[in-house]
């Protein structure tokens, strides 16, 4: 499914938002979905987060492997149960070995990062609306419009 193809309107109505956000999420390329979270949580939260979202921001335009281990450090001295604290690690984790250079590589489940970015798109949505439904449609909307512009 490609975003033009995307639809969540029937999905939100039947108090589906997890799926609707899920498909969603399926319906970009990581990377772009990432940015687009970027840039709506750049709006969102506090200015001394705004270093870390913008090193996140250029990982999803360009891989980096000293960069994710510096979003990695900084986002483990904030929240990580944040929802620019499970993209972080959503990043961390789509790239390379968890291990330090001076230990044998340990690579992640290949699909942990895709629901860590699931998670971080539950916890906006949550945060963004009375409801979560209305988040999730508040969420999804406001990424298209970004999109569009």
């Amino acid at each position: 499914m490609t975003q033009n193809e995307f639809n969540p309107d029937k999905l939100l109505e039947e108090g589906r938002w997890e799926e609707a956000l899920k498909c969603w999420a399926h319906s970009l390329p990581a990377n772009r979905l990432g940015s687009q979270l970027v840039a709506l949580l750049h709006e969102a939260v506090p200015t001394s987060l705004h270093p870390l979202l913008s090193e996140m921001n250029q990982q999803f335009s360009q891989y980096d492997n000293a960069r994710r281990w510096r979003i990695f450090e900084q986002a483990q001295s904030q929240d990580l149960n944040s929802p620019t604290g499970a993209l972080a690690l959503s990043l961390f984790w789509a790239n390379g070995s968890m291990s330090p250079d001076d230990l044998p590589p340990v690579y992640p489940e290949p699909q942990l990062s895709s629901r860590m970015l699931e998670c971080a798109l539950v916890m906006l949505a949550v945060e963004l609306g009375e409801t979560p439904v209305e988040g999730a449609r508040h969420l999804i909307q406001r990424c298209l419009t970004k999109e569009a512009s």
